[in-house]
């Protein structure tokens, strides 16, 4: 048994060199800072950036589009597992026009999953309902067509997070950001 495992790690060796790969070192372990917080910040203002020259009905679409999604989908969640970088992903926001709506992870090590209503009411301050304003920030209401990022806050009352599926992924409604941008495809 022992001659075999020596055997398979020499073998392993010499299959490496062979190829000329050269063996890593390991890295050391750095706590990763992403940069972004929460906080509200508009392109194209005082906060740096370009302005982003987004149509504001499209805008209002892409939150509408996320209730409609929240509603009919049959998972009103957007949920991005631990990782170890902060990722940015497009929402699933179909013919948004001149918006490129992303959820960027700011804490990357944290299971977290935040209901379609609540990345809704950042992006155009509307609660879930449609109609009523939420005494939240929005980036809407707040920056408009430059575009921007913020936290999302959660509506912490909605069923979605108490339920017993949730409670068992372990998931938090926090540690996200969303970000308007122009869409790169939009003339």
């Amino acid at each position: 048994m022992y001659s075999q495992t020596l055997f398979s790690y020499i073998t392993l060796l010499l299959a490496a060199l062979a190829q000329g790969k050269p063996f890593d070192k390991p890295a050391r372990l750095q706590a990763r800072s992403c940069g972004e917080t929460a906080t509200l910040v508009c392109y194209g203002g005082t906060n740096g950036g370009t302005s982003q020259n987004i149509d504001t009905a499209d805008i209002e679409y892409a939150g509408a589009y996320l209730r409609h999604l929240a509603d009919t989908a049959g998972n009103p969640l957007w949920t991005m597992p631990p990782e170890t970088d902060c990722s940015e992903w497009s929402l699933p926001i179909f013919d948004a026009g001149t918006v490129l709506a992303l959820v960027k992870h700011i804490t990357p090590r944290s299971n977290s999953s935040i209901t379609y209503y609540d990345i809704a009411r950042t992006i155009d301050g509307l609660e879930r309902d449609g109609s009523t304003k939420s005494s939240n920030p929005s980036l809407l209401s707040a920056c408009a067509t430059n575009g921007g990022q913020l936290g999302i806050v959660p509506d912490t009352t909605n069923e979605a997070y108490t339920s017993a599926s949730y409670k068992a992924s372990k998931a938090t409604p926090s540690g996200l950001i969303v970000k308007l941008v122009r869409d790169p495809n939009s003339t």
